[in-house]
């Protein structure tokens, strides 16, 4: 478990430096799509509830260190989406094309009611909050919707690394 948690920080590490210091600075691309997002959604539906809440948790914090948003902002609801969809991870099949999709696209809308409840909640701290009915919204949705096939297939790469158990195993123990 030790490794595969090691395995998967590192890649939220490349993930976070692609997205806040390669991708913001291309000056076509509109939105930034969530890239740490997809790794953590992958991270949970592979291994369930524990490494979902442990990666959205590490994910959070990577994000809050290197963008300078207040320490725990990002943990906060990335462990919440994280430990949510670790709950289903034997329930998604992730080699697929659609339920990648699906579950990305569902994670997207559920952190932008979080940040938007958090915005709500501490209104001192002045963060950009686009709303659920915005153009940056949908921009990061069809984004991250679209991406999420890709990234999960890049990933698979890294499947026998990344899985605690074997799929012997979890066929054995369920």
């Amino acid at each position: 478990m030790t490794k595969s948690i090691l395995l998967s920080t590192f890649i939220l590490l490349c993930a976070v430096i692609i997205e806040s210091s390669i991708l913001s600075n291309i000056s076509f691309i509109y939105i930034v799509p969530d890239l740490v997002l997809i790794c953590s959604m992958y991270f949970s539906l592979l291994n369930g509830k524990v490494v979902g809440e442990t990666t959205g948790f590490i994910s959070g914090i990577l994000l809050d260190f290197i963008t300078g948003i207040p320490f725990g902002f990002n943990s906060l609801f990335r462990t919440i989406i994280g430990y949510v969809a670790g709950l289903f991870s034997k329930n998604v099949i992730i080699s697929g094309f659609i339920l990648p999709m699906l579950c990305v696209g569902i994670a997207t809308i559920a952190k932008t009611l979080m940040v938007e409840l958090l915005g709500i909640l501490f209104p001192n701290v002045h963060i950009y909050i686009p709303g659920i009915i915005s153009y940056d919204f949908l921009f990061e949705f069809i984004e991250n919707v679209l991406l999420a096939p890709f990234v999960f297939k890049f990933l698979g790469f890294f499947k026998k690394s990344l899985a605690i158990r074997t799929i012997k195993d979890a066929i054995d123990n369920d």
